[in-house]
């Protein structure tokens, strides 16, 4: 029997996000109140390990699949975020959090919103989708409740020139192995916000705008509590 089409806004796609940014939620609260150094360090551990487990299972699902080697190379920005999870959790990378940060709350949540897979719950592929994103918004959260980093406007405006120098190296390298990293190329065929930012090479222009806004909004937060202990200052 065939899978099931997944459904955008439908009720697993309303599940999904519940249990990958609740439980999240709960975790980093959970240890963030406990104050517990060795509970601290079992969860960035296990944290970490799912990371990379998840990864390097969907791999390996999609080379079984029969998915040519070259779509399987992780150089999407959640796949990049999904490995500098284990590396800011475990060794507290100022550089690493920064582009996390940004790139898991900008990018990660955006993945979860508007998901690119096309099969429902229970295929392997939608419950990993789910997990992949869900870990790295938790693992950005985690190192900023829990670890208590935090950005900065330069480290903002960092991330966002990292992301678009990348890009720019990707160009070249989807032409080379007829890929589309990062949608450089093309949409994808599942429904997502690059269908309202105009045809290509168009929506390049505008993705790149609204994710530097999107970036500062994540940034909100800092920058609003910044002011408010001025001001009491």
């Amino acid at each position: 029997m065939d899978p099931r089409p997944f459904v955008i806004f439908g009720w697993e796609h309303f599940l999904g996000l519940a249990l990958s940014l609740g439980l999240g939620g709960v975790l980093v609260w959970t240890v963030r109140r406990s104050g517990s150094r060795g509970l601290d360090w079992a969860v960035r551990g296990a944290l970490a390990a799912g990371c990379l487990a998840s990864e390097v299972y969907m791999v390996i699902w999609w080379s079984w699949a029969g998915a040519p080697l070259q779509y399987l190379l992780p150089l999407h920005l959640c796949d990049i975020s999904v490995v500098l999870a284990p590396i800011v959790l475990l060794t507290g990378s100022r550089l690493g959090y920064e582009l996390l940060y940004f790139w898991g709350f900008g990018g990660a949540i955006q993945g979860l919103l508007t998901p690119n897979i096309a099969w429902g719950f229970p295929h392997i592929r939608c419950a990993c989708c789910f997990l992949l994103h869900g870990l790295i918004v938790t693992g950005a959260l985690y190192a900023t409740v829990v670890m208590r980093q935090r950005p900065t406007p330069r480290s903002l405006l960092r991330a966002w020139l990292i992301a678009n120098a990348y890009a720019l190296c990707l160009i070249p390298v989807n032409f080379a192995l007829d890929t589309n990293y990062m949608f450089l190329l093309r949409k994808p065929i599942t429904p997502s916000l690059l269908d309202v930012m105009g045809p290509w090479p168009w929506y390049l222009v505008v993705a790149d705008v609204f994710g530097l806004l999107v970036m500062s909004l994540c940034y909100l937060p800092f920058f609003l509590l910044d002011r408010m202990r001025r001001r009491r200052g």
